[in-house]
């Protein structure tokens, strides 16, 4: 999967609560490796989720964390 590709994906946690949409991804150069998903929630909220809190990536991103976990 390109990075291209999970760019403007929706997040949703474990119980399928819509988290945000992916808006951006920091990416370790050294190792080539994704260390977050940039997360926006509303106009201007931005939240970083480390790749560990990924569960899967489909059609949407599937933490495997709750809104809560998350401390939204």
């Amino acid at each position: 999967m390109h990075i291209s590709e999970i760019l403007g994906k929706g997040v949703l946690d474990r119980n399928a609560n819509i988290v945000g949409k992916v808006i951006d991804i920091d990416i370790n150069l050294s190792p080539w490796t994704i260390n977050h998903f940039i997360v926006k929630m509303g106009i201007t909220k931005k939240l970083p989720i480390g790749v560990e809190k990924v569960d899967k990536i489909g059609d949407k991103v599937i933490l495997k964390v709750t809104k809560e976990e998350l401390g939204i």
